[in-house]
């Protein structure tokens, strides 16, 4: 992960700079609410029930839709500045008292073996362009997750993908072929369950993956 992101990820300024990050513009607003539904469906298709991880966390953004299935959620992040903005971002939900807080990277959780129903790594995957550190957070997801793993990454089998391509495009985010990022998971004991969800593949990579864990009850 590039330094000077994680850098500015870990500042309180960065964190608060990305708690509005999705209510900047109409746009954003718009893209939030797609993100969001993609990832209700991801916990449709998982069937997640019972203790959810949100990891990385950011700012909560995702929690709320993760209380519509989980009793408990988990809210964990390598920034003790993010885990404080979604401290506060969350207090006022109805469901705060289902929700805890824990600041930990993503690659060395402390969790027990099967802590969770469903880990949930959202956003995260895509600034990691060695193979080996995806790694290390794919198997940590696998290990603390009882049955389901779901997974964002940029999916470079889109149309954008494929143009950014040709067009040799700088990209900010590694980008990988779903194919690339089963094979991944499959090496970490988690098999994909159906192909990804995606954003907009027009005009976003943004794509979300959904893993049974080898072994786990249906």
């Amino acid at each position: 992960m590039d330094p000077k992101l994680l850098e500015r990820y870990r500042s309180s300024s960065g964190a608060a700079a990305y708690r509005r990050k999705y209510e900047r513009t109409w746009t954003r607003r718009l893209s939030n609410r797609r993100e969001l539904s993609i990832v209700d469906r991801a916990l449709d298709r998982a069937g997640a029930r019972g203790r959810i991880l949100d990891c990385p966390c950011g700012a909560g953004r995702l929690t709320p839709t993760l209380l519509l299935y989980a009793d408990h959620v988990t809210c964990a992040d390598i920034s003790e500045a993010m885990v404080e903005e979604a401290r506060s971002a969350l207090a006022p939900i109805e469901q705060a008292e289902r929700v805890d807080f824990v600041v930990a990277p993503a690659s060395a959780l402390p969790f027990e073996d099967d802590a969770f129903d469903t880990a949930v790594c959202h956003r995260l995957i895509h600034h990691m362009a060695e193979r080996q550190e995806r790694a290390d957070v794919l198997a940590e997801m696998a290990r603390v997750a009882g049955r389901r793993v779901i997974l964002s990454f940029s999916d470079d089998s889109t149309w954008k993908g494929r143009s950014q391509r040709r067009r040799g495009v700088a990209r900010k985010r590694h980008a990988l072929m779903p194919e690339d990022l089963y094979a991944e998971a499959r090496a970490q004991g988690l098999e994909p369950m159906g192909t990804p969800l995606r954003l907009n593949g027009l005009f976003s990579l943004v794509a979300v993956a959904v893993f049974a864990v080898a072994g786990a009850d249906a």
